[in-house]
């Protein structure tokens, strides 16, 4: 046989290889003119920049889905404005803010499948409204800040984060600094449509100062009027510090809602179940971290499971580490429901003031006169390390990377 000689590849014919490689090249073209043609939202999707509330408004009013318009320039203020946005589930309409909206300006949003982006609110004040209120379905607010944005009088209520309608996700936001009346963020269950199912994950809520009565919560789901409809909101992965607005930190007025993972420091108030049924409270750490009117948890209705929360180191504001309010018979909306049919199971309760578990919370006042029933509680740990991850304020808020 013949030996076969082995060419060196630098002196192997290239003659062949530019045929072969058009040809692939046009493969490739094709099959990006045909993926594009496939995918018009791809193709047409644009990156705009405008500069003023005007531009803002144009661009959002032609917007396609997948667009992205980014603010830039200077600063706005005074500027009152309303946006539609209309994207789809895979391509949103991002609308980014690399300026700061400043004295009395606001922005509603409506629409479906929009995005607020790395807008922030901050040294100003309003008279009414909202300074940022959400609508129409599917929204997401994302790396926004509002901070400092309070009025003269503390009296003069607002909220600054509304959410109407259903489906919205707020995540890796920060409120801090509020100091007058109205909620940093409150979920609005009005309407005969669907409502609710938002997801509030991963936000920092700090500083709000004590309140002189009711409506000072850091975050509110539902109203009294309507507490009897489900909700169904997630709240997981926040960090609550030093808000000090009023005994309800957290007032949960609606059905079906869960709150887990959440961290609470120094607040003087609690996570309150104050209307509604059925929700579930897991996995959050609640430290007192020395404030004396710092509260666990409080609960009215039926149906909770509190669940694996560590508490330690808390004051006395609700008499308690888990307080179960007493009852109204028959009671209005407004009024405290009885407490029954509860699963306390498993938590951590370490050096807090006042007893463990309050059975009757508040009872003999405002004719509140009926005590819990069909409670369980068992699992309780008055020792041992924390085995709930304590969140700080590099792990929430803008900056922290959204997932």
């Amino acid at each position: 046989m013949k030996k076969q000689h082995r060419v060196p590849a630098s002196t192997r014919s290239t003659e062949s290889e530019p045929a072969f490689f058009l040809h692939s090249t046009r493969g490739v073209l094709v099959s990006l003119v045909l993926f594009m043609s496939a995918c018009p939202g791809i193709a047409n999707a644009e990156e705009l920049r405008v500069e003023t509330p005007s531009g803002l408004k144009k661009a959002a009013e032609s917007a396609q889905p997948g667009d992205i318009i980014t603010i830039v320039g200077a600063d706005w203020h005074d500027v009152e404005l309303k946006l539609t946005l209309t994207g789809t589930p895979e391509k949103p309409v991002t609308v980014r803010s690399q300026v700061a909206w400043t004295g009395e300006s606001s922005l509603r949003l409506h629409g479906a499948y929009g995005v607020l982006d790395g807008f922030t609110f901050k040294n100003g004040s309003l008279k009414s409204g909202h300074v940022i209120r959400v609508a129409g379905s599917h929204h997401r607010v994302t790396r926004c800040t509002i901070e400092n944005y309070n009025p003269a009088e503390v009296d003069v209520r607002y909220p600054w984060l509304s959410l109407y309608g259903h489906h919205h996700r707020v995540d890796h936001c920060r409120l801090a600094g509020k100091n007058h009346s109205g909620n940093m963020l409150v979920v609005w269950l009005v309407g005969e449509g669907e409502v609710g199912s938002h997801r509030i994950t991963g936000n920092h809520f700090v500083d709000m100062a004590r309140g002189d009565g009711n409506g000072f919560e850091a975050l509110r789901i539902g109203t009294s009027e309507f507490s009897l409809k489900s909700a169904h909101c997630v709240v997981a992965e926040n960090l609550f510090e030093n808000c000090d607005g009023e005994i309800e930190l957290i007032s949960n007025k609606s059905c079906d809602n869960i709150y887990e993972r959440n961290t609470i420091v120094g607040c003087a108030g609690a996570l309150t179940l104050r209307h509604g049924n059925n929700c579930i409270v897991r996995e959050n750490l609640i430290l007192g971290d020395g404030d004396r009117r710092s509260g666990g948890i409080r609960v009215v209705g039926t149906g909770h499971q509190i669940i694996g929360n560590h508490i330690e180191g808390v004051g006395d504001r609700i008499d308690g580490a888990i307080a179960l309010s007493a009852g109204v018979p028959d009671p209005k909306l407004h009024q405290h429901a009885q407490v029954q049919n509860v699963l306390i199971d498993g938590n951590t309760l370490i050096d807090n003031a006042g007893e463990e578990f309050v059975m009757g919370h508040g009872l003999g006042s405002r004719s509140r006169t009926l005590l819990p029933k069909d409670v369980t509680v068992k699992n309780t740990r008055r020792t041992g390390k924390r085995l709930l991850k304590q969140l700080k304020p590099e792990d929430v808020g803008p900056v922290a990377s959204p997932k």
